[in-house]
Order: C-alpha cells, then sequence, then structure tokens
C-alpha cells in the first residue's frame, strides 16, 4: 500500500535520542581511530544476532536497529554516512543523519556494492568490517564472529584490490568508554530493569504460570518507554534441582520452595543495563539466605575498589570469598554494558590470558557488576546491576534495595 509518509524526523515521533554533540563526539572518535589505522570506509552488515546485540556497532554509529530491525551501514572516514532499512526515510531514532534508504532484507552486500561504486574511491580501499571478529571489548558472545559470509564474499568479489579487515579493534576502543549522555541512558535503563523485576514480584506467587509472570514484566518494560526486545535470563526451579538457563520461561508453574535466578535488560534508547536477582517463592531456606548475602558482600567489596586504575584481575579477586569448609564460594560475574554484548566478559571460574586480567578500568567504563555464590553443582544465588565507574570510584545507576524477594 502506497502512502505519504514524514520526510523529517521529529521529537513528535521519536525515541530516546541522543544530542547531536553526542553524535560529533562519537564520530570524530570513531574517525580518529580509522585514520590511525588507515582505514577509508567502517561497513555494518545486517545481523539481529542475540535479541540484536549482533548490531550494536550500527547502533552506536546511527541510533538506528530498534527491536532488532535489519539495518546496513556504510560510515566513510569523511563525508556523509549512508544506512539502509527495510523502509527509507525517517525512523523515530533517525535524528543525526538523513541518508537513509530502503532494501529488501539480507542484501546487505548489495546495498554496500552499489553504494561504494557510486560514491567511488573504493576499489583499493582499506575497508574495516564490523563483527568480522570478536575482540575483549566487543563481540564477546561471537567469537568467530557474527557476519553473513555471503555479504562479505560478495564485496570482496566486488572490490578484488581493497584490503578487507575487522573493525571491531576500531569500534572496540571508541565503546569502551561512555560519555556523560550514554551514563544517563544506561541510568534510565536500569530504571526500566527495576520497573520489570517489580512486576514480576506483584504477580509470581506458588501455582502462577511462569509465563503470565513473564508477560507482566515485558508489559512493565513497554510501559515504561524501553526499547524492545529486553533479555531475560530466567532460572527457575526446585531449589536444590533447578532447571538450566532460558531466554524466557516453560509452560511450568511456580512451585512452593522454588528458586528463581533472574538476568534482566533494561533498555532505553538502544543502550542495555542489566540488573540481577535471586527470587524465592515461598519462604525463603537459610541457605539461600545465606548465599544472597554472601553475594551481596561480594558486590560491595567490588564496588569499593573499583575506580579508575584497577584491573580486571583486581575485581575478580575482590569478588572471592568462600566458607571455612570451602564448598561454597562467591565468584564475579562482569561485563561490559552499552550499546550491546561490550567486554570485557568475566566470570570468576574461567581461565584468561594476563592480558585480559591486567585490563585497566578507566573513568566513563560501565559495567554490569553481578557477584554470585557458587557450590560446584549450582548458583545459590546471584545479585547485581549496572554501575558507572567515575573520577572518583564506583556509582550505582540502581536505587533498589539489596534483598531478597520472599513470594508467598
Amino acid at each position: 500500500m502506497m502512502n505519504v509518509t514524514q520526510q523529517q524526523w521529529s521529537p513528535e515521533w521519536s525515541n530516546p535520542v541522543f544530542s547531536i554533540a553526542e553524535r560529533d563526539r562519537r564520530w570524530g572518535r570513531v574517525r580518529n581511530l580509522m585514520r590511525d589505522d588507515g582505514v577509508d570506509l567502517i561497513v555494518c552488515l545486517t545481523c539481529t544476532n542475540a535479541h540484536g546485540r549482533g548490531a550494536a556497532d550500527h547502533r552506536y554509529l546511527t541510533q538506528l536497529g530498534d527491536n532488532s530491525e535489519e539495518q546496513t551501514v556504510a560510515f566513510p572516514l569523511a563525508g556523509p554516512i549512508t544506512a539502509w532499512h527495510s523502509r527509507g526515510g525517517v525512523w523515530p531514532s533517525s535524528n543525526w543523519f538523513d541518508d537513509i534508504r530502503p532494501t529488501p532484507r539480507g542484501c546487505s552486500g548489495a546495498a554496500l556494492t552499489a553504494w561504494m561504486r557510486e560514491r567511488g574511491g573504493y576499489e583499493g580501499a582499506r575497508v574495516a568490517i564490523s563483527g568480522l571478529t570478536a575482540t575483549d571489548l566487543v563481540h564477546v558472545r561471537a567469537r568467530e564472529g557474527e557476519v553473513n559470509h555471503a555479504s562479505v564474499e560478495l564485496l570482496r568479489a566486488a572490490f578484488p584490490k581493497a584490503e578487507f579487515i575487522s573493525a571491531s579493534p576500531i569500534l572496540g576502543a571508541a565503546r569502551y568508554v561512555k560519555s556523560a549522555e550514554e551514563i544517563e541512558f544506561l541510568r534510565k535503563g536500569t530504571w526500566v530493569a527495576e520497573q520489570m523485576l517489580d512486576a514480576l514480584v506483584a504477580t509470581a506467587r506458588p501455582g502462577v504460570r511462569e509465563s503470565l509472570a513473564f508477560a507482566k514484566m515485558m508489559y512493565a518494560s513497554a510501559a515504561a518507554g524501553g526499547t524492545f526486545t529486553p533479555m531475560i535470563g530466567w532460572v527457575s526451579g526446585p531449589r536444590t534441582a533447578p532447571y538450566h538457563r532460558l531466554e524466557q520461561p516453560s509452560s511450568r508453574t511456580f512451585g512452593d520452595g522454588d528458586m528463581l535466578s533472574l538476568e534482566i535488560e533494561g533498555r532505553w534508547g538502544g543502550h542495555i543495563a542489566q540488573i540481577d536477582q535471586t527470587v524465592s517463592l515461598g519462604k525463603a531456606h537459610p541457605e539461600t539466605l545465606d548465599a544472597h548475602q554472601r553475594a551481596i558482600e561480594a558486590y560491595e567489596r567490588v564496588m569499593a575498589i573499583l575506580k579508575p586504575g584497577v584491573t580486571v584481575r583486581d575485581l575478580i579477586t575482590a569478588a572471592r570469598g568462600e566458607k571455612s569448609n570451602s564448598t561454597v564460594w562467591t565468584g564475579l560475574g562482569a561485563h561490559g554494558r552499552g550499546t550491546g554484548d561490550d567486554g570485557p566478559l568475566i566470570v570468576t571460574e574461567r581461565t584468561y590470558p594476563d592480558s585480559f586480567l591486567n585490563r585497566v578500568i578507566e573513568a566513563g567504563c560501565s559495567f554490569a557488576i553481578k557477584p554470585y555464590t557458587y557450590d560446584g553443582n549450582r548458583e545459590l544465588a546471584r545479585w547485581g546491576e549496572t554501575v558507572a565507574v567515575t573520577a572518583g570510584g564506583a556509582e550505582r545507576l540502581g536505587t533498589r534495595r539489596p534483598t531478597l524477594p520472599e513470594l508467598v
């Protein structure tokens, strides 16, 4: 159906968007890094992996791509940028630039090839492809990359004299330190996640379907203005033998004595905050109360040292703690927060090279800090949230109290 569409971005038809000053900061930072590495063009191919986190670079450069909408981006060293969506023209997040073109879904390679020929000068260029590889700072859950092989091969065939490399080192360095505007978006995302948790606490009880509680959480996200679709990590079942982690619930009902371990994403303007919470269905068992308290104490130890200059190794060490009989201990789960799959990704019991462990935390970094208590067989409790690193130390971006909900 043909219709007349809006031709100019307007705040009346908008999602939460960043300022033009934030655009200029990001684009300037990325282009300085491109210049240092001799890169003429960054291209972002369609990727909707992992609740849209595969398009984190695209969103960082354009703000586009809500609800896993496919997009393609051409970001040159100089001059205007171009993006492709299922429909061209204005989108609710397109206040930064005007050249948004339509393209059939799954046609990134063809769109970029035509644009590079139209623009000219790329026959022997150095072209960096977003998501071609992972680093410790971006695409951290896609170690083999997350781009479409056929699209990459199409570009290589069309420009046989060009050099194609990964854009991850450039975009990882650019995305690692956040601006004050980005931290405020993550603060608002944390608030959205807290609304989702409140909805669960108001709904979940023994005998209630898990899917109903989940639906109330999704409703709360939409009602709060959150960007879709948020990820919810969901571990539920009997306390002594819970089912493994899902990203949506089964059709079972909660039982008295169940535990529920949650990772809740709150998304605001495409920026992804997270809170983590253990919940007891019915009165909490003493083991769960003890484990939850140990997770809180581990969180407080990490927050006490989290400031510019500390290393990943320091954070892991601070989170560790164990009982005198050594059968229960605490560990650190943590990862960067931003437009998606930010690093470093930290899990205490994994083995990392010294280059990873010695990475220095900088002012402006943001992390989900989420310690857990473990007995070698199952996770007993967790608690955490998104935090910002300031010149003076760590700042919580959430406001909830570190309590263990007992839903009776």
